[in-house]
């Protein structure tokens, strides 16, 4: 939504966030500017009873619903604008779509991740004032982008078999993008985010016959939706070690 990236954390950082909380106590006083020495890991948990992860395709009307997954990463540091990375991991799920308006579809559906996501946060601190929305004393504005394969396989139409092949996924990444104000304290409440994409064509759906045309006519275009409750699961220290 793969391993998790997991790296070590200095006794630097462990001043850095002593140093953030006495400026939340103190709020006259300018935020430390200290930057952390090596990248800080998190984990956040994608999905849950309120919100589960759950995918939009806009050509069959459909939603697919996954089990939670995780996204975890580092982030470059803890003031201004800093990098991010991370992994998302997101299980695989059965779907059901009705194609042509009366065919009732199942298949299996898998997100394959095409290397790390990246992107960019700024970092905020303040729970009454930038950090509001989060209710955490630190918070961070993102803009990280996933480049991810759809797969599917075990493909049925009214209960029959459609052989697509093992190796059906679509030719190029689709980029879901996540722009979102999300929490990097703990406790934190869980946030929804949202993002739209487009799903490339389909390639390499072969068993008897090769069927990618048929599947990108059905599933592939623009205006696809990806809902997520995002909850942080660790930061810093909190985060085991791989």
């Amino acid at each position: 939504m793969s391993s998790l990236t997991r790296f070590s954390l200095p006794l630097v950082l462990t001043l850095v966030a002593f140093s953030l909380g006495a400026a939340e106590a103190a709020p006259n006083e300018n935020a430390p500017s200290v930057q952390a020495a090596n990248p800080i890991p998190f984990g956040f948990t994608l999905g849950d009873a309120q919100q589960p992860t759950t995918s939009h395709v806009a050509k069959l009307g459909s939603d697919i619903a996954f089990p939670p997954g995780t996204f975890d990463g580092a982030l470059g540091g803890l003031t201004s604008t800093v990098p991010i990375t991370g992994k998302l991991n997101i299980p695989p799920t059965d779907g059901y779509f009705v194609a042509f308006r009366f065919m009732g579809t199942t298949g299996r559906v898998e997100i394959v991740p095409d290397g790390d996501a990246t992107g960019t946060a700024t970092v905020h601190t303040g729970k009454d004032k930038d950090c509001k929305a989060t209710q955490t004393n630190i918070c961070a504005d993102t803009d990280v982008t996933a480049k991810v394969f759809i797969k599917l396989s075990n493909v049925k139409v009214d209960g029959k078999a459609l052989e697509v092949g093992p190796d059906c996924r679509t030719a190029q990444p689709a980029s879901v993008t996540i722009k979102a104000l999300v929490p990097i304290s703990l406790p934190a409440p869980p946030v929804k985010v949202t993002s739209t994409f487009s799903t490339p064509a389909f390639a390499g759906c072969t068993g008897h016959e090769d069927l990618s045309r048929l599947l990108t006519g059905l599933v592939s275009g623009p205006g696809n939706t990806f809902v997520s409750n995002l909850t942080l699961r660790c930061f810093s220290a909190g985060c085991k070690q791989a």
